[in-house]
């Protein structure tokens, strides 16, 4: 059976530091316009995804630079991969909190990661590119009347 790994901006982490569960999941963005007579319009404009948190602690000679490295992550403000579960997303890390249990061995942290993309939920970019030639096509036809 193949091994689970979590991989955050390069950073693999072992059994001892790999969370007891990992979250996925979202909302769908919307629009709901509400008429006379209680009739709604709701306009879907696709999934929001949930941010990714998680927490647990880094043991061993490199935990206190590990949580220092995604620290350093987090304060570039870069995009980064995030794997897990057989799934991967591009994340920015927004929040990264460690406490120093014992140096260098125990490190306890709290992560979260904004999604900056999914690959599996597909990208709107041909929907987009449809929609803008519609728009042009309409303005060509209004500037001609």
């Amino acid at each position: 059976m193949a091994k689970d790994i979590l991989s955050l901006g390069g950073i693999v982490f072992d059994d001892y530091s790999t969370p007891r569960s990992m979250m996925g999941g979202g909302n769908q963005a919307m629009v709901v316009h509400k008429l006379p007579g209680g009739k709604r319009v709701i306009d879907t404009l696709g999934p929001d995804e949930a941010n990714v948190v998680w927490d647990g602690e880094f043991f061993g000679a490199a935990a206190y630079a590990t949580a220092l490295a995604l620290d350093a992550i987090r304060a570039a403000g870069e995009v980064v991969p995030l794997i897990w579960g057989g799934q991967s997303r591009q994340v920015i890390i927004d929040n990264f909190i460690y406490k120093v249990r014992r140096l260098p061995n125990w490190v306890e942290y709290s992560v979260s990661c904004a999604v900056y993309q999914n690959p599996g939920l597909g990208t709107l970019g041909g929907a987009s590119a449809a929609i803008d030639s519609l728009v042009l096509s309409d303005l060509a036809l209004a500037i001609g009347l």
